[in-house]
């Protein structure tokens, strides 16, 4: 076997399998699943999105992080919109506002970072002609593709209260509303062949010209003068400045093996802080899904997000501590007050985003786990170009003085973790999700299902699950009657579930090497793609 993708789309997880049977490394089977997963799954990642990459080469051992973070525009001023917010949303730290001016339309986005995090990629890791891992992605758009539960999902389903419906997304321009509306009107259905030839050509260009042709080319002024038409805050000279950001991964430790996650504004030192909690309790000892294995679990989130509400901003414009933060003395701290029964108060809950996941590891050793996302998508197309633009300033604080308080050019924090777990140097899970902060919670199950529980990865995505960020415990209807009383006994508040498989738990994506053998594991709550080479 040359590899294995894994990844929430079947037909992109195809695509990546593909690259490898080419002789593609991980590398090239990461990017051109990441452009297949824009063709088949428009509302949860795109060429106007962001993400981070985490790469490990095999023949060297070396790990890197590749991000690519949305930045505000250069037209944002830090409190131009302190005195208007109504609040957030009730399961979410979305900004609410009368007139959804961070959720959906021009003012909502971010400068994209997707096209040139994917380049970047490319040019430093990848073996293959960098057209051709976009060509089956620009064939998915011109050709077609089958509407999936989860599409429809996303644009059907009952939004939350602050937060615009699929209906009214989908409508917020018309170019938006061309393609993604079907022609009598109405959504498209599952199983329905939705046919993108704009994007496709759009694809096509950036396969031509690479990144300079979307951040400095033809592609870049006609963005640049839609969005200045219809007050954007990104402007030409923000597209021709964007820079992707190099550096290393940060790093623990659970169990004897080496943790690496992303760095800030991401969330791997929440991660990281999580495990470095919970190795202070015993946990394999502890039945699976008990009420003291999920009491355990809930206060060390709502720990590690306590922390990372107070400190987690983008490192280019305020401190982070990432040493305190993934320390073994913050840990201790922690662990010592759980023991003493301490539960914090407060917090939110964020639901699954426009966001998507892929990992991937080759016969080389080379692994790749990298999340990317469009926020919940502005439901702005540009005319003629076939994507959607995301809208990251919802998840940006309006008040100044914050850690993630607006500025220009300063990205916004974000849940993603894509993460590795490596014994002896070599990797033995690599894992991400997409879903909001949801997202770090659904990777620390999956790692602590691996680790603690012997769960093979499909065992471990699977698996009934929690999240907590120091409010309620939201848990699936699979967690048991049982455990939820218990759990209320302690003095938690529990929201169970209605559903068994709930895709507001996020959905994880992992795959486990371990004595020469690859398994991957697709979570069951979205899609759930697994393609071998």
């Amino acid at each position: 076997m040359k590899g294995i993708v894994v990844c929430p789309q079947p037909r992109a997880a195809d695509v990546g399998a593909e690259m490898l049977h080419r002789g593609g490394t991980a590398f090239d089977a990461a990017v051109a699943t990441a452009f297949a997963q824009m063709a088949v799954d428009p509302f949860m990642c795109g060429l106007g999105g962001m993400g981070t990459l985490h790469y490990h080469v095999g023949a060297t051992g070396e790990s890197g992080m590749i991000d690519f973070h949305n930045r505000a525009g250069a037209e944002v001023v830090p409190d131009m919109w302190a005195a208007d917010i109504r609040g957030r949303t009730e399961i979410s730290a979305y900004t609410i506002f009368d007139d959804l001016r961070s959720d959906i339309g021009y003012r909502a986005i971010m400068t994209p970072g997707t096209v040139a995090g994917l380049w970047a990629t490319h040019e430093r890791l990848c073996t293959l002609p960098w057209a051709a891992l976009i060509a089956p992605a620009a064939a998915l758009a011109r050709d077609g593709f089958q509407v999936t539960p989860f599409v429809r999902d996303f644009w059907a389903r009952p939004p939350m209260p602050g937060v615009a419906d699929g209906m009214r997304r989908i409508s917020a321009t018309e170019a938006c509303r061309k393609i993604f509306l079907h022609p009598d009107g109405r959504l498209w259905r599952v199983g329905e062949v939705l046919r993108n030839p704009d994007l496709a050509a759009t694809l096509e260009a950036v396969a031509a010209g690479g990144a300079d042709a979307f951040y400095r080319g033809a592609l870049a002024e006609r963005i640049a003068a839609d969005f200045a038409a219809n007050g954007a805050f990104v402007t030409a000279h923000d597209l021709a400045s964007y820079r992707v950001r190099l550096g290393q991964p940060v790093a623990g430790s659970y169990r004897g093996l080496a943790v690496l996650s992303n760095p800030p504004p991401g969330s791997g030192a929440s991660l990281i802080e999580m495990l470095h909690i919970l190795e202070h309790f015993p946990l394999g000892s502890l039945e699976h899904g008990s009420a003291a294995h999920l009491d355990l679990v809930a206060r060390a989130m709502a720990a590690a997000h306590d922390d990372r509400e107070r400190w987690l901003g983008d490192p280019d414009f305020v401190e982070v501590p990432v040493a305190t933060m993934t320390g073994k003395a913050r840990a201790a701290e922690w662990a010592e007050k759980i023991r003493g029964g301490q539960f914090l108060k407060g917090g939110t809950v964020a639901p699954p985003s426009c966001t998507t996941h892929v990992s991937v590891y080759d016969e080389a050793g080379n692994a790749v786990s990298v999340t990317h996302t469009l926020g919940t998508g502005a439901g702005v197309v540009t005319p003629g170009l076939g994507f959607v633009w995301n809208n990251s300033m919802k998840l940006a604080d309006p008040v100044p003085g914050r850690a993630n308080s607006l500025a220009p050019g300063k990205a916004r924090t974000t849940g993603m973790v894509p993460t590795m777990l490596l014994k002896d140097g070599k990797p033995f899970l690599v894992v991400g999700a997409p879903g909001g902060s949801v997202i770090i919670s659904s990777v620390l199950q999956t790692i602590l299902n691996v680790v603690d529980f012997g769960m093979s990865p499909v065992e471990a995505v699977s698996a009934p699950r929690i999240h907590c960020e120091g409010g309620p415990i939201f848990a699936e209807a699979r967690v048991e009657g049982r455990v939820v009383r218990e759990l209320a006994a302690m003095g938690h508040e529990i929201r169970h579930s209605p559903i068994s498989y709930d895709p507001y738990q996020s959905r994880a994506h992992a795959i486990v090497i371990d004595g020469g053998r690859w398994r991957g594991g697709a979570d069951p709550r979205g899609g759930g793609g697994v393609a071998r080479a």
